[in-house]
């Protein structure tokens, strides 16, 4: 199951426990596609870095993969 990742709140817990997520964008035609994953180093109003890019909030989805989340 993936958890996306909207709030504030939801993506400091995410960058506080170093969680890995995955950077979602949409085409024109809808299809979600697949573009970096990586620990949230920093984000603001108005985007989210992940490594050394920043991404949009606006046009972009942060998912978590509960699986692969989870400490063995």
């Amino acid at each position: 199951m993936n958890k996306t990742l909207s709030t504030d709140m939801e993506l400091f817990a995410a960058a506080l426990s170093q969680v890995r997520v995955a950077v979602i964008q949409h085409t024109a035609d809808d299809i979600p596609v697949f573009i970096a994953a990586g620990v949230i180093e920093k984000y603001t109003t108005h985007s989210v870095k992940i490594g050394a890019t920043s991404y949009l909030r606006d046009e972009s989805e942060f998912r978590i993969d509960e699986r692969s989340s989870r400490q063995p």
